[in-house]
């Protein structure tokens, strides 16, 4: 009776971890390109606009509905050399939590999004080194850090009178 107990304990505990690493992952990837570096800015609207989905994310959103990347790109109309964006993610974090054992789209909102991807940075950043490394650290085996220890001091009690002791140390 108690190896089944201990083995359903490590079912729960699994799909606990699967689940809070899938979801880290999914928080992680949209924080990622919702950046200059990842995602073409002209307004900032494109990179603002990073949604997660259990269904595809329709590119529907104009940037004239939406302040103030709406001010920002009339600005920049009237004035070529304007080099402002805002980049405020608008659905990050994701409303609710992704189970890991169904699928989920991360895509774009903005209605120009086909557009906008044209540049290569989105693609570069999926297909790329730095998203294998998110995956892999997201579902890495972690091993807790945990510190003992208190001030360095000179002891002055029990067998330790005059030596020096030191702060803290790593398990």
């Amino acid at each position: 009776m108690a190896a089944t107990r201990s083995l359903d304990l490590v079912e729960s505990d699994l799909e606990a971890y699967m689940q809070e690493s899938f979801n880290k992952l999914i928080r992680t990837v949209m924080r990622r390109l919702a950046t200059k570096k990842r995602s073409p800015v002209y307004t900032g609207f494109f990179a603002s606009s990073w949604k997660a989905g259990t269904s595809p994310i329709r590119p529907i959103d104009k940037v004239e509905d939406f302040s103030p990347w709406s001010e920002l790109r009339k600005a920049k109309n009237a004035n070529r050399n304007d080099k402002s964006y805002k980049i405020d993610a608008r659905f990050y974090p994701p409303s609710k939590t992704f189970n890991y054992k169904r699928r989920v789209y991360i895509g774009n909102a903005a209605e120009y999004a086909a557009y906008a991807l044209e540049s290569g940075k989105v693609q570069q950043f999926v297909q790329g080194p730095e998203m294998t490394r998110l995956f892999n650290e997201a579902f890495s085996q972690r091993s807790p850090r945990v510190s003992v220890g208190a001030r360095q001091g000179i002891g002055t009690f029990g067998t330790m009178a005059g030596k020096i002791y030191t702060g803290y140390s790593e398990l």
